[in-house]
């Protein structure tokens, strides 16, 4: 189960970022479409569901740190996309034209240059590509390896938190966790965000899981942003400026894990109050949607710059 205690016990000891509660309510009765739609409605390019969950895991362990290439898109399909749904559409494009093969042996061969190739878009690719090679080529080396015991092993989860620490254990990469004046803080954004790509595309792990409700949401850069323009946060002048300047923001600064720490908090305080006036949503679909509310924000402050592999 998520551990709202611990979110309530940072956002009562930030220092750097404050909540104002009120400017939530406000913020959930301005939104006009609370329905979550998952991002891939058309999964005809896969051929079986064992492709489906490969390609989630390979979405999910290179979908990290867009704010250093905005400059970077891509066309699939006649629409313009960027940051981590260019990333997706790349590898479907590449799947589409057969430069990408669902096949766990065909994967694991692939080079750093021809798995970089499939991000080139008018001469630019995203930052971090070494990262995103060395984790890819970590996933597939990982699933490989176990063989048919991979989706023995995932076919015998029944829960979604159960589905979490099986890949934060399985894949490093995906541990995700700060600790915060002697608590634990286990953000997982990168497996969270597996776990619904899962859910979503096979179905005998949504069967078996039955529903994602015991997760929180994913703190990434987006909605602390969005969630400062709209006044729900406030920041410590010192982080203000850092954040104004561009300045980076360690992994692990206390000032990083408040700005994370609050937003999953607000999340699930959105949630209670959505869930108490007959609004069936969990903090998965609600960030999401939240997040998609992103370039409607008119606001000059950039997102806070942390470089690291986790969100």
């Amino acid at each position: 189960m998520k551990d709202i205690s611990v979110l309530k016990y940072l956002s009562e000891k930030s220092e750097y970022v404050h909540v104002n509660i009120d400017k939530i309510y406000s913020f959930l009765k301005q939104m006009d479409n609370l329905n979550y739609t998952y991002w891939l409605s058309d999964t005809r390019v896969f051929k079986t569901e064992k492709e489906k969950i490969i390609f989630s895991f390979i979405c999910e362990s290179i979908n990290f740190c867009f704010w250093g290439c905005n400059e970077w898109e891509m066309e699939y399909k006649g629409i313009n996309y960027h940051g981590s749904e260019a990333l997706f559409y790349s590898l479907l494009r590449a799947i589409d034209e057969k430069k990408f093969i669902i096949d766990v042996d065909n994967l694991s061969e692939i080079s750093e240059e021809e798995f970089s190739n499939i991000f080139y878009y008018n001469g630019i690719k995203p930052s971090l590509m070494h990262e995103r090679y060395l984790l890819f080529n970590n996933t597939i080396n990982v699933i490989k390896l176990k063989g048919n015991e991979f989706f023995d092993e995932l076919f015998s989860i029944n829960s979604d938190v159960e589905l979490v620490k099986y890949i934060t254990s399985t894949f490093n990469h995906f541990n995700d966790e700060s600790k915060y004046k002697g608590r634990i803080i286990h953000f997982n954004k990168r497996a969270i965000l597996l776990v619904n790509d899962l859910y979503n595309l096979s179905s005998t792990i949504r069967h078996n899981i039955k529903n994602i409700n015991n997760l929180t949401g994913c703190a990434d850069y987006a909605i602390p942003k969005i969630f400062l323009a709209t006044g729900i946060f406030k920041y410590k002048d010192e982080l203000l400026n850092k954040i104004s300047s561009e300045t980076l923001i360690e992994h692990n600064s206390q000032m990083e894990i408040e700005i994370r720490g609050n937003t999953l908090y607000v999340i699930e305080i959105m949630i209670q109050y959505l869930n108490n006036n007959c609004i069936n949503i969990n903090s998965v679909q609600l960030d999401n949607i939240i997040w998609k509310t992103r370039k409607k924000i008119k606001n000059d402050i950039p997102v806070h710059m942390t470089k690291c592999i986790y969100y």
